[in-house]
């Protein structure tokens, strides 16, 4: 039986971070590159609204998507800009260029990619500049969340 959350809480959004960039990561692995592109676009997305709700100290995601829509949003720089932590992006990406060019990668990244094929080269681009162990946008998140 498949778990869903109606309202999912802070810890939920962690794990389902962690879990889609290891689903993606298999997938690319198998050489499924769109669905690995697909996929490791939402951890991201799933990262950034873990951070949303440990910022605003909400336990649960808030459920009025009238109120919150940025929230609702798969834009990832609408998500950057609710999350409570721009503030350290802009610090961060201001003086590291590498870093910058990482998020430049995912933040083209849309839920929309899954109507599309993608190639080898743009799936282990996003995926790279998402879980790069110094300059990866999923990496820092986590020292944030």
């Amino acid at each position: 039986m498949a778990l869903f959350w109606d309202n999912p809480e802070y810890g939920d959004f962690k794990k389902l971070a962690l879990r889609r960039i290891r689903e993606a990561i298999t997938l690319f692995n198998n050489k499924e590159y769109s669905g690995a592109y697909y996929l490791a676009g939402y951890a991201v997305e799933l990262a950034l609204k873990a951070c949303y709700c440990k910022n605003v100290k909400e336990k649960s995601f808030p459920p009025k998507k009238s109120v919150y829509q940025k929230l609702y949003s798969h834009d990832l720089n609408d998500l950057l800009s609710v999350s409570g932590i721009k503030w350290a992006f802009d610090k961060r990406a201001g003086k590291d260029k590498g870093f910058e060019s990482n998020w430049s990668t995912v933040k083209d990244w849309t839920e929309e990619s899954r109507y599309g094929i993608c190639k080898k080269t743009d799936a282990e681009a996003l995926i790279n500049s998402i879980k790069d162990r110094r300059k990866g946008i999923l990496v820092w998140i986590k020292k944030l969340w």
